[in-house]
């Protein structure tokens, strides 16, 4: 068998190398280089061998870049990478994977590099492109006004956009890749960003453990929450089958409130129109009672009129002017009442304790006639109709002097507090007090527990009047019927109006 000759190898290797492979001597010059560099660079050999090695670069920057690396030398003996921009005869450019490796001699002197350069346009251009579309879609993530935001199987963040970091509140400044969904939750609690989970508290906990079981077995159905300022929030988490957790935030506070208008006046409807049937029956009948009454003392006088008996004639006359004066009364007490809805437009900032004042100047004469002593305590401020909320506590107190106890002087406590945003005002007596039975029926029109106007006047329209001034601010009002020394009643306002609205 003949001997290898080695050269020969070394030739038909170099020759048939599907990459160009150049040589270069100390000095940067080409001195050789196999078909495929010739082919590449669209040289002929006699225009490529012995030129300077910075033929092959586009530009002199990639060739300064080139001679850096070159200068840094880390290890010279090892075979390196790099990415260089290079050019053709032609002009056209390509992108070009070098790899060097030197030959040292036997003093350890480096006679020459050889190089092997592979065309990687196709895959620059791929990683170009998929960079632009990364940009894309960070600039689509950035640009959503919803909040959007990927987890991993172990629950930890992993893409996240600006619109989910705001929607976060508290916890926003701390999210970063890895932090889990129960830690952004814990953090967002924490600094009161949920006003359904306040922390310490039985419920906070369990609406906290509502929510992560939301998000670890999703139903596909979106939740709703209140959170931040008085603001709420859609909540979407979808279960991906490479098991990461994609969630969807979006603020949908605009149409939560209309719909939570829509519902109060569904239900402001209904209640209206339930009091509407019980107001024209109760008037109905309180309007025929004195029409009756003047009917019948005026066929009473006619009747003695004709029969020139003047003997009751004075007597029947005055019983139909008391009608016809109660009458009036009950006419005006419906004007009072049914004007009440078209005059709440004046909002501002009341002080109950003036409230208070005023009313007890208005009643002054009332209450030295009937010995009546006050103690008012702290009164806090709200937002309402300082008018309406002066007649609602003028109607209290001066049911307060009315319906005292014979056998001892009216002592009046009037004092409120606030709790939640809520104002609560408290106006309570030592008089007769009243049935628990008829704690509901005391606040509907014309409803009077005594008859006998001789002894406690007026038309029974009062505490109704005050219910109404209450529920016009959004409030309530109610009878205390754990109290017993007397009568306790008890309004509930919110304390800002127009938030409440």
């Amino acid at each position: 068998m003949a001997a290898l000759n080695e050269d020969l190898v070394f030739k038909a290797l170099y020759e048939t190398f599907p990459d160009p492979v150049i040589i270069i001597d100390a000095e940067r010059i080409i001195r050789s280089a196999n078909n495929a560099a010739l082919r590449q660079f669209g040289y002929p050999s006699a225009e490529f061998i012995d030129r300077s090695v910075r033929l092959i670069y586009a530009t002199d920057a990639e060739y300064a870049k080139r001679l850096q690396n070159r200068a840094a030398r880390v290890d010279e003996t090892a075979p390196r990478t790099s990415n260089y921009l290079y050019i053709r005869r032609d002009g056209s450019t390509f992108s070009g994977h070098l790899r060097t490796t030197p030959l040292i001699n036997d003093q350890g002197e480096e006679l020459a590099l050889i190089g092997i350069i592979r065309d990687v346009s196709d895959l620059t251009e791929a990683v170009s492109e998929r960079q632009k579309a990364s940009e894309m879609l960070n600039a689509a993530l950035e640009a959503m006004p919803e909040g959007f935001a990927i987890f991993d199987r172990e629950e930890r963040l992993v893409v996240y956009n600006r619109a989910y970091q705001a929607i976060c509140g508290p916890a926003g400044p701390a999210l970063k890749p890895g932090i889990t969904a129960e830690e952004i939750l814990l953090l967002a609690r924490q600094g009161g960003h949920y006003p359904d989970a306040l922390p310490g508290t039985r419920e906070g906990n369990e609406w906290i453990a509502s929510r992560l079981r939301d998000f670890r077995y999703p139903d596909g159905k979106p939740k709703i929450h209140r959170y931040a300022d008085d603001r709420w929030l859609r909540v979407e988490n979808i279960k991906a089958k490479d098991g990461n957790t994609v969630v969807a935030r979006v603020d949908v506070t605009d149409l939560k409130r209309a719909e939570l208008a829509l519902e109060r006046q569904r239900q402001e409807l209904e209640h209206k129109n339930e009091a509407l049937d019980q107001f024209t029956a109760t008037v109905s009948h309180d309007l025929k009672a004195p029409l009756r009454h003047i009917s019948m003392f005026s066929e009473m006088i006619e009747d003695d009129l004709k029969a020139g008996n003047q003997t009751e004639l004075a007597e029947n006359a005055r019983h139909l002017r008391d009608s016809v004066r109660r009458m009036n009364r009950v006419v005006d007490s419906l004007l009072d009442y049914a004007q009440i809805a078209h005059r709440i437009t004046d909002w501002t900032q009341v002080r109950l304790s003036d409230v208070v004042s005023e009313t007890l100047t208005i009643l002054a004469g009332d209450a030295n006639d009937a010995n009546a002593t006050f103690e008012v305590g702290p009164l806090p401020e709200l937002e309402g109709d300082p008018e309406l909320l002066r007649r609602l506590v003028q109607n209290l107190v001066g049911n307060a002097i009315k319906y005292r106890h014979a056998d001892r002087p009216p002592v009046i406590r009037i004092h409120g507090s606030v709790l939640h945003q809520t104002v609560e005002l408290v106006v309570e007596d030592n008089g007769i007090g009243i049935d628990p039975r008829f704690a509901t029926r005391i606040f509907e029109v014309f409803q009077r527990l005594h008859k006998d106007e001789t002894v406690y006047g007026g038309t029974g329209i009062g505490l109704s009047l005050a219910k109404r001034i209450a529920e016009s601010h959004g409030g309530s009002i109610c009878l205390d019927t754990s109290f017993r020394e007397g009568a306790r009643f008890i309004v509930l306002l919110p304390r800002w109006l127009r938030k409440a609205k």
